[in-house]
């Protein structure tokens, strides 16, 4: 190829069409791969998969779906029934505490932190206290 020449400037060489194809096909290429790969990323979002052996689970059905996978092995002596309970909502912690100040002639309390905290569920084979209404059966 030879390049233009006008005056003392000259342009680049025009590139042939093969290379604009290829140019174009790699592009193609590119945005394809990148569709894929934010498309796997967003379905493995949307699958909530249990986190495993003594991690605790967002909701209930998810504590009770990760001790139905594994109750069949855990029923050697007796048969293992499901039962989960918020190990988050049992006990008050600094999260509840509320703070009374005075006002005027009275007082004010209030919550310095959150109501509670954020549900987290266990599950086990059968209630492992007598608490009365902290085990809740699958």
């Amino acid at each position: 190829l030879k390049p233009l020449t006008l005056g003392h400037w000259s342009a680049p060489p025009t590139l042939p069409h093969v290379t604009h194809a290829a140019m174009k096909f790699a592009a193609i290429c590119v945005a394809a791969l990148i569709a894929v790969a934010s498309g796997l990323k967003l379905d493995s979002a949307k699958v909530a998969d249990p986190k495993g052996a003594g991690q605790g689970e967002p909701t209930m059905a998810g504590a009770c779906e990760e001790c139905g996978k594994h109750a069949e092995y855990l029923d050697r002596n007796d048969p293992c029934v499901c039962f989960a309970t918020d190990i988050q909502g049992t006990f008050q912690d600094d999260s509840t505490k509320e703070l009374t100040t005075r006002k005027g002639y009275g007082s004010v309390s209030e919550n310095t932190g959150t109501k509670r905290l954020p549900e987290n569920w266990m599950w086990h084979c059968r209630p492992i206290s007598s608490t009365k209404d902290l085990w809740k059966q699958c």
